[in-house]
């Protein structure tokens, strides 16, 4: 059956190039869903999600709770993305300081000679990206298989109200697993088909995080195309804000 809902993803919120980045869209789907269920949600992409156009939902057929699968689907049909009811288990790492998130950052530019998705909103090379540019956490003798960056939410992620779009979170905090999924062993283009995410306190606006990426509860090595991953942001406190987990697969 399809609803009258529909989500819009607008054209600077793009991952790659033409296409809606997944952690951002992920959250206005499953945001969209949020009064239909009381489940936890996972999203998978299917196909790339277009841009400044109506993106219609298509709610279960089944009404069976276990089997339920919510649709995105673009003009014509295409399914962009599902969601489907999932009790995920979010692994924990220990804090980094924003101070070794910064430095992380700094050997991001020694790994990633070519960007794979420079026009990404979040982890871009445009000025005005969110600069999601996790660098790995090994450094001289400091042997850390993490990627880390620090994070500064962004003054347009925030309301009149001073509410901070969880829309910036899910994205920056997807990117930053992506790139420890695809550059901490060989160096791979990879693009999320499954993600989650659980905010556990309220983003400050204009506050600075550090992100961490690594692979969670999982095996960290390839599984020929597949690899899955996690993140984290932390506050100056040390206190884990958000966590993630996904799934990839290379290009």
């Amino acid at each position: 059956m399809t609803s009258s809902r529909t989500i819009r993803i607008g054209g600077w919120f793009q991952g790659p190039t033409g296409s809606g980045q997944g952690g951002w869209t992920s959250q206005r789907f499953l945001a969209a869903l949020g009064d239909l269920t009381d489940r936890s949600l996972t999203a998978s992409i299917r196909a790339p999600i277009p841009l400044d156009v109506d993106l219609s939902i298509h709610e279960p057929a089944s009404h069976d709770v276990t089997d339920q699968i919510w649709e995105l689907r673009a003009p014509g049909g295409i399914v962009v993305m599902t969601a489907r009811p999932w009790d995920p288990v979010f692994a924990d790492t220990d804090p980094v300081t924003i101070a070794a998130a910064r430095d992380a950052r700094e050997r991001f530019a020694d790994i990633v000679v070519e960007h794979p998705v420079p026009s990404c909103f979040s982890c871009g090379q445009m000025p005005d990206s969110m600069q999601v540019h996790a660098g790995p956490l090994s450094h001289g003798d400091v042997v850390d298989d993490r990627f880390a960056t620090d994070w500064t939410v962004p003054d347009w992620a925030v309301d009149t109200a001073g509410r901070v779009d969880p829309g910036a979170l899910w994205a920056a905090i997807d990117c930053c697993a992506a790139w420890w999924v695809g550059w901490s062993r060989d160096h791979r283009t990879a693009l999320t088909v499954q993600y989650a995410v659980e905010e556990l306190h309220p983003i400050v606006p204009g506050a600075t995080y550090a992100l961490v990426g690594w692979g969670g509860d999982h095996d960290p090595e390839w599984d020929g195309r597949k690899r899955h991953g996690a993140s984290a942001a932390f506050d100056d406190d040390g206190r884990c804000v958000a966590r993630s987990v996904s799934f990839w697969v290379s290009v």
